[in-house]
């Protein structure tokens, strides 16, 4: 990760605030339909990678869910155990790599939100993720990544949008995901973006 991503991802609780308008709760109702559908019924253990402030995973505590959350960021370690330890909750927080990572646990179901996967810059990275994810699922896990629409990755229009506002625990936060002049190499699938978050 470039010291430019350092930054964005060490401002854990301005981080939280840009990231808060979307609705937990109903995500983690779908990811436990599929879950039921798909995996090995309703999760008792999950396992949120890249997760940041842990949004979902402190969700899926409140739900009496075991609930881990792992992330490379400490600042964002730090944040999202102070949020649970607010809220009353118990969650685990892991400082760690997503592609080369050993916890003393096994999950029913993992995620990956927010296409946190396009930070996995390589075959090697990607296979290297997958297999330590298997590693730690018991049988019948799922493992659910969320990514981005085609159409935005290939310059084909936006999903998404690239430039907002958020306020929460009185904090204004204003970011930009993106800047003009930033590049994408069609073969490598490698997207260079600049982010900005002013408070």
């Amino acid at each position: 990760m470039d010291p430019s991503h350092q930054r964005v991802y060490s401002a854990a609780q301005c981080y939280d605030v840009a990231f808060g308008f979307r609705d937990i709760a109903a995500e983690c109702d779908t990811l436990a339909r599929l879950a039921m559908r798909h995996g090995a019924g309703a999760p008792r253990a999950v396992l949120e990678l890249a997760a940041g402030p842990a949004r979902h995973a402190r969700e899926w505590a409140r739900r009496g869910v075991t609930a881990t959350a792992l992330d490379a960021s400490p600042a964002m370690c730090e944040h999202a155990l102070a949020c649970a330890a607010r809220d009353g909750v118990a969650l685990q927080a892991v400082v760690a790599d997503r592609v080369d990572f050993a916890l003393d646990a096994r999950f029913d179901l993992a995620v990956m939100l927010m296409d946190s996967s396009s930070y996995l810059l390589s075959n090697t990275a990607i296979l290297g993720h997958l297999d330590c994810v298997a590693r730690h699922l018991l049988d019948g896990g799922l493992y659910v990544l969320e990514m981005s629409h085609p159409r935005s990755t290939f310059g084909l229009g936006s999903t998404t949008e690239s430039e907002w506002t958020a306020k929460a625990d009185g904090l204004r936060v204003h970011t930009c995901w993106g800047a003009v002049g930033n590049a994408f190499d069609p073969v490598t699938q490698i997207d260079e973006v600049t982010v900005t978050m002013t408070r």
